[in-house]
C-alpha cells in the first residue's frame, strides 16, 4: 500500500494507522484535555495533543511505573533528558516542563548550567551566571578558525587561562521557592594535572574530588547555598576547558535535564559532542524527549534527506542506549514555521517530511510521538499562532507565552497517557498560565 503524505510515498501502512489512531484514542480515552485558558487557545487542535505509539510502548509504561512509585513515596529518582536546539536553549519550554513534573513529588535536580554569554548567545534567565577573564568559547553549531574544545552534554565548551572566573546564582530574583544546592559538580578537563578549578562559597574555599569516570570535579559544600564562585589555577602555557556545572540538592524527585544549543541539528549532538555518551552517565535517563528537527529541515524540499535525518537520530539513540538501554523516548514533531534564508525568512515546507521520519523512527524504536505540527493545525497554522501571540515575529520560534503553553500541552498529553481513567487516582493538574 503506497500512501502519499507530505509529497513522498509512505510504504508502511502502520504509519497511516498511527495517525488514524490519534483521533480514535483521543475520543475513546477519558482524556483530561486542557480547557480553553484564553481566547487565543482556539488555534490549538486539542484532538492531536496526545501521545501515540506506532510500535510498542513497554518502555513508556515502565517509565510510568517509576513515576507512579515517585508519586506515592517520593523516595526515588526519575530522570528525564530533553535535547534540542533553540526551543530548548531559551529555557521557557524546558523550565515549564520541569516545574510541571515536580508535581509528582520530591525536589528533583535542575540539571546542567553554563554561562552562555561566553559563546555570545542567549542565557536562561531563570538563573544568573557571570564570567570574567580570557575565554575562547566557540558555538557548537558554528565554524571556527581555531581548534574547538571537546563538547559534551551541555553542548557548550570554553577554554580559559588563569585570569578566568565564573559565578553562579540560582536564585537571582529571590523567588519564594528558591532553588538551592548542597553539592556541585564541575564538568571540564585540563592540559595537565597542574591545572584545576577552585570553588568558593562566600570566602570559603572548598576541596574537590576528581571523578575520573565522568572527568568531573565534585564538591561537598559547607552549607546549603544558591551562589558559588569558581577560579582556576592555571600555570603559564596551560589551559582549562570548562563544560558546565551541575548543582545538586541530593534530594529525591524528577530530575529534569535540558540540553539545547541554538541552530543544533541532530548531527550536532550525535557526531560533534565527543563526550556526550560519557556525560549521559550523570543523567542515566528514564525518558528522553527528542526536540530536534527544525534546523535539519531548514532547507528547500529537494535538499532535505529523511534518510540522513533518521541516520543521525539512530547514531544519537545509540549513544543513549549505551548508557540507558531501556529508557523511554518521545519525539516532538516540528512546529509549523518559516526558516532563515539570505535576505529574510521563507516558509519551511519540510514539516510533513520530518513528521513521517519521526513516526518511522518511533515505530523502529518503540517510542512515542507528540505531534506539535498537528497540534498547531499543520501547514499554514504558524500565521494564526502569530496572530494570537503564541509565535514570535520571526515565525520560527515561539513567544515565551507560547513556549509555556506547548509545555503544558505536552505535559497534559503525558499525564493523559499515564493516568488510567478507570482507576480512582488523585489527579495531577497544571496550574493555569498567566496571560
Amino acid at each position: 500500500m503506497n500512501i502519499i503524505f507530505g509529497g513522498r510515498k509512505m510504504r508502511n501502512s502502520l504509519l497511516l494507522l498511527a495517525f488514524i489512531l490519534i483521533a480514535c484514542t483521543s475520543n475513546a480515552q477519558e482524556n483530561k484535555k486542557n480547557e480553553l485558558q484564553f481566547p487565543q487557545d482556539t488555534v490549538i487542535n486539542f484532538e492531536k495533543s496526545v501521545l501515540f505509539f506506532p510500535g510498542g510502548r513497554e518502555a513508556q509504561d515502565n517509565f510510568y511505573a517509576k513515576l507512579d512509585s515517585l508519586k506515592k513515596d517520593s523516595l526515588s529518582n526519575v530522570n528525564i533528558w530533553h535535547v534540542g536546539g533553540s526551543h530548548v536553549q531559551g529555557g521557557s519550554f524546558p523550565n515549564r516542563l520541569r516545574d510541571n513534573f515536580q508535581k509528582f513529588g520530591g525536589e528533583g535536580e535542575r540539571g546542567f548550567v553554563f554561562p552562555r554569554q561566553l559563546a555570545g548567545t542567549n542565557e536562561d534567565k531563570s538563573i544568573r551566571m557571570t564570567a570574567e577573564g580570557n575565554w575562547y568559547a566557540p558555538m557548537l553549531t558554528k565554524t571556527s578558525k581555531e581548534e574547538k574544545p571537546r563538547y559534551g552534554i551541555t553542548g557548550f565548551a570554553a577554554r580559559c587561562d588563569s585570569t578566568a572566573s565564573i559565578g553562579l546564582n540560582t536564585n537571582p530574583k529571590n523567588r519564594k521557592q528558591a532553588w538551592t544546592f548542597k553539592q556541585i559538580r564541575l564538568l571540564g578537563y585540563s592540559s595537565s594535572e597542574k591545572v584545576y578549578p577552585e570553588l568558593y562559597v562566600g570566602n570559603k574555599k572548598c576541596k574537590h574530588v576528581y571523578d575520573s569516570l565522568t572527568a568531573s570535579y565534585f564538591y561537598d559544600l559547607p552549607k546549603v547555598t544558591d551562589s558559588v564562585r569558581i577560579d582556576f589555577v592555571i600555570p603559564e602555557g596551560e589551559y582549562f576547558v570548562f563544560n558546565g556545572l551541575q548543582p545538586l540538592t541530593g534530594k529525591k524527585g524528577v530530575n529534569y535535564f535540558a540540553s539545547g544549543v541554538n541552530g543544533a541539528r541532530v548531527t550536532a549532538w550525535s557526531d560533534q559532542c565527543a563526550d556526550l555518551e560519557r556525560d549521559l552517565q550523570l543523567v542515566n535517563p528514564d525518558l528522553v524527549i527528542f526536540g530536534l528537527g527544525i534546523n535539519d529541515s531548514a532547507c528547500d524540499s529537494l535538499t532535505f534527506s529523511p534518510d540522513k535525518f533518521k541516520n543521525g537520530y539512530r547514531r544519537l539513540i545509540q549513544k543513549v542506549h549505551a548508557v540507558s538501554p531501556d529508557c523511554a523516548m518521545i519525539f516532538i514533531t516540528n512546529n509549523d514555521s518559516y526558516r532563515y534564508v539570505k535576505g529574510g525568512m521563507e516558509y519551511n515546507y519540510n514539516a510533513d517530511e520530518v513528521r513521517v521520519a519521526m513516526i518511522e523512527l518511533a515505530a523502529e524504536y518503540n517510542a512515542g510521538v507528540w505531534d506539535l505540527y498537528g497540534v498547531m493545525g499543520e501547514r499554514g497554522s504558524v500565521h494564526t499562532w502569530l496572530e494570537v501571540g503564541y509565535i514570535s515575529k520571526d515565525q520560527l520560534h515561539f513567544s515565551p507565552k507560547g513556549y509555556r503553553r506547548i509545555a503544558d500541552l505536552l505535559f497534559e498529553a503525558i499525564l493523559a497517557d499515564f493516568e488510567n481513567p478507570e482507576e480512582d487516582l488523585e489527579r495531577i493538574t497544571v496550574e493555569p498560565m498567566k496571560n
